[in-house]
C-alpha cells in the first residue's frame, strides 16, 4: 500500500490512468539491472529513480573520466577519478531517497551474469563494448529475463526490447547474428558521440522498462527503434525469430 510520501512523490504517475496505484505499487516492488553508468546508464538510471523502480542495481567497474562529461550526466566535474557506480547512486539517492540502489563495482562476466540477471525482473544494458552487450544477450535468453537493449554512436542511437518468454520473440542473435569487430562497431572514443544521442536513446529505453512493469504499450518485442539525430527521425524495423540462430533456434 502506498504511503501519504509516495502518493505525494508519485502523483503525477499515480493519477494517469494507465498507472494508477496498482502500476505504482508494482513500479516499487521492481527490480531492475542496470548494466553502465555512463552516457546511456546516466538518463536510464535518474528517471528509473525519479519514477520509483523499488530496488536498482547498478554494475560498472569504471571511474568518471573528463572526456565522459559531454554525455554521462550523472557525474561532474567534481567526482572526476571517482567510481561511476558510487556516483551514480549517490546521484540517484539525492534524487529519491526512498528507493533501494545497490553499487556493484565491478565487470559483467561470465561468472555473475546468470546470478544478476535470475535475481531481477528486467536488464537494461547500457553497456559500451559489443563483448557484454553478446554476454548480455545469450543471458537473458538462458534466463528468460527481458533486456531493454540501446545502443548510440555517433548521431546515431538503436533501442529493441528481447524477452525470450514471448511467443515467437526474437533474441539479441536473432538480429544481430554475428559480433561485429572494432571497425565495424566502432565506440564513442573512436568514433565520438554526441550527448544528447544518448540522452534520447536512454530515455526511451528507461521509458521502455517502466512499460514493460506497468504493461503499457502492447506487444513491445520484435521491432528495432533507429533514431537518426542529424535528420531528427525515427525508423522502426520489424524483426524475427531466426530458425538458424545459434541462441535460440532449434
Amino acid at each position: 500500500m502506498l504511503s501519504d510520501a509516495d502518493l505525494e512523490r508519485y502523483a503525477r504517475q499515480v493519477i494517469m490512468p494507465d498507472v494508477g496505484e496498482d502500476g505504482q505499487e508494482r513500479l516499487l516492488a521492481s527490480q531492475m539491472l542496470v548494466v553502465g553508468a555512463g552516457g546511456l546508464g546516466s538518463p536510464v538510471i535518474f528517471y528509473l529513480a525519479a519514477a520509483g523502480v523499488g530496488h536498482i542495481t547498478i554494475i560498472d567497474d569504471e571511474t568518471v573520466e573528463l572526456t565522459n562529461l559531454n554525455r554521462q550526466i550523472l557525474h561532474t566535474t567534481h567526482s572526476i577519478g571517482t567510481s561511476k557506480v558510487d556516483q551514480a547512486t549517490a546521484a540517484a539517492a539525492a534524487l529519491n531517497p526512498a528507493i533501494a540502489i545497490t553499487p556493484r563495482r565491478e565487470r559483467l562476466d561470465a561468472g555473475n551474469v546468470d546470478e544478476l540477471l535470475s535475481s531481477h525482473d528486467l536488464v537494461i544494458d547500457c553497456s559500451d563494448n559489443v563483448e557484454t552487450r553478446y554476454l548480455l544477450g545469450d543471458a537473458a535468453y538462458r534466463t528468460q529475463k527481458p533486456l531493454v537493449f540501446g545502443g548510440a554512436v555517433r548521431s546515431e542511437g538503436q533501442l529493441a526490447i528481447f524477452h525470450a518468454g514471448a511467443p515467437d520473440s526474437p533474441c539479441f542473435r536473432c538480429v544481430f547474428p554475428d559480433m561485429p569487430d572494432a571497425q565495424q562497431a566502432p565506440g564513442c572514443s573512436e568514433a565520438g558521440i554526441l550527448g544528447p544521442v544518448t540522452g534520447v536513446i536512454g530515455t526511451l529505453q528507461a521509458l521502455a522498462a517502466v512499460n514493460w512493469i506497468l504493461g503499457i504499450g502492447g506487444e513491445q518485442t520484435g521491432r528495432l527503434l533507429l533514431f537518426d539525430a542529424r535528420g531528427g527521425g525515427f525508423m522502426e524495423i520489424s524483426t524475427a525469430r531466426r530458425t538458424d540462430c545459434s541462441t535460440c533456434g532449434g
